[in-house]
């Protein structure tokens, strides 16, 4: 295998770690179709530059397709078609694969997409996005938590926000503390259904993020993916009988 400066995500879900071991914590996810940066070469490890969520991190080389700088530069900046709903079954050097809603298919045509001088082809209909932003949130009630996590089996508060927001075409950076400088300010009086909540920690600082699905509720990944009632001070949780998490602020995308 050729290792090239850049690479694009092979598999469906690729964990990248703060560092080169399987026992170090996820910081966040590729998922199929990512494009990246490689900063160090090594095997099995490799040091990464993931551009869409500015991270910096360790991955396994055989998880990446490597491809050249033209392709990198003509093609990772690109609007690429995203899988939207659940898992999609399609075909490629590797056989069959499923990958997950949020997954790129770079270069589709029809039925059939490639990269890295590689072919694919759905084995089923790409579904046309239907779904309003709050009903594809609502698609990932009770996954479960993952810190870095942006997949439907595992996921983070702010990767479920950048994930449903990729999928409606809207891009956005990776943690709620970048997001928050995303999109216009509303008052609390104006809220509406489908605006962004930040919330803040002890410190002021901004670590959490929800969608609102209705005047009183938000969806938001806290232990799972869940909602919860809000008001001017926060998200309360009425199993626990207490409030959670302190208001900052709202951004309408």
């Amino acid at each position: 295998m050729n290792i090239t400066r850049f690479g694009i995500c092979q598999v469906s879900i690729a964990p990248i770690r703060a560092e080169a071991s399987d026992e170090s914590e996820i910081v966040t996810q590729l998922l199929f179709g990512d494009y990246v940066e490689v900063k160090e070469q090594g095997q099995p490890w490799i040091k990464i530059y993931f551009p869409k969520d500015n991270y910096e991190g360790y991955m396994d080389f055989k998880q990446l397709f490597y491809i050249s700088s033209e392709e990198y530069e003509n093609d990772s900046n690109k609007k690429h078609q995203v899988v939207n709903n659940g898992v999609l079954s399609i075909n490629g050097p590797l056989g069959i694969q499923q990958i997950i809603a949020g997954s790129s298919l770079p270069n589709l045509n029809g039925n059939q997409f490639g990269f890295a001088q590689q072919n694919f082809q759905l084995n089923e209909p790409l579904v046309a996005l239907k779904d309003s932003f709050i009903e594809t949130a609502l698609r990932y009630l009770n996954t479960p938590y993952l810190w870095g996590g942006k997949g439907i089996f595992g996921i983070d508060c702010s990767g479920l926000i950048q994930v449903v927001a990729k999928i409606h075409g809207i891009d956005l950076p990776r943690d709620a503390s970048q997001q928050v400088h995303i999109g216009t300010s509303i008052d609390f009086k104006d809220v509406q259904i489908g605006d962004i909540m930040y919330f803040i920690n002890a410190k002021g600082t901004v670590h959490h993020v929800g969608i609102v699905t209705k005047t009183n509720e938000i969806i938001h990944a806290s232990g799972h993916v869940r909602i919860d009632q809000f008001d001017e001070k926060g998200i309360f949780r009425a199993d626990l009988k207490k409030y959670t998490h302190m208001f900052h602020s709202i951004k309408r995308l």
